[in-house]
Protein backbone atom coordinates (compact mmCIF):
# COMPACT_ATOMS: atom_id res chain seq x y z
CA UNK A 1 0.00 0.00 0.00
CA UNK A 2 1.37 3.56 -0.41
CA UNK A 3 1.57 5.80 2.54
CA UNK A 4 -0.27 8.86 2.21
CA UNK A 5 1.46 11.79 4.57
CA UNK A 6 -0.83 14.34 6.19
CA UNK A 7 -1.73 17.07 3.66
CA UNK A 8 -2.80 19.08 6.44
CA UNK A 9 0.81 20.16 7.72
CA UNK A 10 2.75 20.95 4.57
CA UNK A 11 -0.48 23.37 2.65
CA UNK A 12 -0.52 24.87 6.38
CA UNK A 13 3.03 25.62 6.86
CA UNK A 14 3.58 27.25 3.33
CA UNK A 15 0.25 29.14 3.59
CA UNK A 16 1.74 30.46 6.38
CA UNK A 17 4.89 31.61 5.14
CA UNK A 18 3.04 32.83 1.90
CA UNK A 19 1.01 35.03 4.22
CA UNK A 20 3.53 36.35 7.13
CA UNK A 21 5.89 37.94 3.59
CA UNK A 22 3.02 39.27 2.64
CA UNK A 23 2.05 41.09 5.95
CA UNK A 24 5.84 41.87 6.26
CA UNK A 25 6.16 43.31 2.47
CA UNK A 26 2.62 45.34 2.87
CA UNK A 27 4.00 47.21 6.41
CA UNK A 28 6.72 48.31 4.67
CA UNK A 29 5.01 49.42 1.66
CA UNK A 30 3.02 51.55 4.18
CA UNK A 31 6.25 52.84 6.36
CA UNK A 32 7.26 53.91 3.20
CA UNK A 33 4.11 55.81 2.12
CA UNK A 34 3.94 57.19 5.49
CA UNK A 35 7.17 58.14 5.56
CA UNK A 36 7.08 59.95 2.06
CA UNK A 37 4.14 61.95 2.96
CA UNK A 38 6.02 63.44 5.74
CA UNK A 39 9.41 63.79 3.91
CA UNK A 40 7.45 65.48 0.58
CA UNK A 41 5.24 68.71 2.40
CA UNK A 42 9.28 69.67 4.04
CA UNK A 43 10.90 68.94 0.12
CA UNK A 44 7.97 71.54 -1.38
CA UNK A 45 8.73 73.99 1.56
CA UNK A 46 12.36 74.00 0.60
CA UNK A 47 11.73 74.23 -2.92
CA UNK A 48 9.78 76.93 -2.56
CA UNK A 49 12.25 78.89 -0.49
CA UNK A 50 15.42 78.25 -3.92
CA UNK A 51 12.62 79.86 -6.20
CA UNK A 52 14.40 83.68 -6.88
CA UNK A 53 11.44 86.02 -6.18
CA UNK A 54 13.28 88.77 -8.47
CA UNK A 55 11.78 89.56 -11.36
CA UNK A 56 13.41 88.35 -14.92
CA UNK A 57 15.58 90.45 -17.27
CA UNK A 58 13.43 92.83 -19.02
CA UNK A 59 13.74 92.29 -22.66
CA UNK A 60 14.90 95.66 -24.54
CA UNK A 61 13.75 94.81 -27.88
CA UNK A 62 10.08 94.11 -29.22
CA UNK A 63 9.03 90.53 -29.89
CA UNK A 64 7.44 91.27 -33.21
CA UNK A 65 9.08 92.05 -36.30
Amino acid sequence: MVSIADPGTTGDQITTVITAVGVIGGLSCLAVVIVGGFITPDAAKDGVKQILIESPIPIEAPLTP
